[in-house]
């Protein structure tokens, strides 16, 4: 593309006023996570016994597979509103958050092949912090099945298929990796 068709579009998407605060439409999105790592924050959030809460994720960015909860960040919000948005959507109520991320990671996934435009949501920026659920609280799955985008589950060890692209927190997750594995 000519420089002078970018400046047009570049107008175009300044002229349209989109307003980032409530995140970007879907096509906008993709097209900013292939160009610039996008900051994300990550949830860990454990029970009184020790398990650490995954969900499930099945869509067509990851391999289907377990993760540790999460949301990327919008223009000028704080990380506690996305800790606390995030939570809302994929776990149903607000948690406790401690202020300061138990990590930082850079998470590069690189290009996916399976993806008409392949370095789409292929990088991010990700703050991992410790949550904890509200007194009482029980995991609300409805009529979503363990295979299902979305399905939350405690674990007391790291699934097999633990979300590859977060195998960044191993360290971080130690206390859930098999002891076999450890070494």
């Amino acid at each position: 593309m000519n420089s002078d068709a970018l400046s047009q579009a570049v107008e175009v998407l300044r002229q349209a006023e989109i307003d980032g605060y409530d995140g970007l439409p879907e096509a906008l999105f993709l097209l900013v996570s292939g160009l610039v790592p996008l900051p994300n924050v990550d949830l860990l959030v454990t029970n009184e016994a020790g398990q650490l809460l995954l969900t499930r994720r099945n869509d067509g960015f990851f391999q289907p597979s377990w993760h540790i909860p999460g949301g990327c960040m919008r223009y000028g919000e704080r990380f506690e509103r996305r800790v606390q948005e995030t939570a809302q959507r994929e776990l149903g109520c607000k948690v406790t958050m401690e202020p300061e991320p138990v990590a930082v990671r850079n998470v590069l996934r690189g290009e996916n092949p399976r993806q008409p435009h392949p370095r789409e949501r292929g990088h991010n920026v990700a703050l991992l912090f410790r949550c904890a659920l509200p007194e009482g609280f029980v995991l609300q799955n409805g009529d979503k099945r363990p295979q299902d985008n979305g399905y939350a589950r405690w674990f007391d060890t790291l699934p097999e298929d633990f979300m590859t692209i977060q195998h960044v927190y191993l360290d971080v997750l130690r206390p859930w990796i098999r002891k076999e594995e450890r070494t």
